[in-house]
């Protein structure tokens, strides 16, 4: 899937700052100078799970299910970047933004005061 070369189906939201879409699973995510996801779900202890059915990965990036071949979860590297960008689209909606057309991915952001490399979860 490369949504980012195919055309828009969903919104910059609906990826970049959902828990789901990220593989997390139904809950939420907060930002308080850290990333915390509260998941939904109840772990599915009677499966021997120690998470919620719609979990596939961590926030830190450790996979929780076996995936076929050729097929991942996001890294913890790369749920950073997804969700450095859902913090700034609030304020810059889509690429008509010159911030967005031009991205500073290690650029401060002057309302939340971070970058990309102070941020660890």
């Amino acid at each position: 899937m490369y949504p980012h070369s195919t055309g828009q189906a969903r919104s910059c939201e609906d990826c970049h700052a959902d828990p789901k879409a990220l593989g997390l699973g139904y809950g939420s995510l907060t930002y308080k100078g850290g990333w915390r996801f509260t998941p939904a779900e109840a772990p599915a202890e009677l499966l021997g799970i120690e998470h919620g059915l719609s979990q596939v990965v961590t926030l830190s990036g450790k996979a929780l299910v076996n995936f076929r071949p050729g097929v991942r979860a996001f890294n913890g590297t790369e749920i950073r970047r997804i969700l450095r960008v859902g913090l700034c689209l609030p304020c810059h909606r889509d690429f008509s933004d010159p911030v967005m057309r031009h991205w500073p991915p290690q650029g401060p952001c002057p309302v939340f005061k971070i970058g990309v490399s102070s941020r660890k979860n």
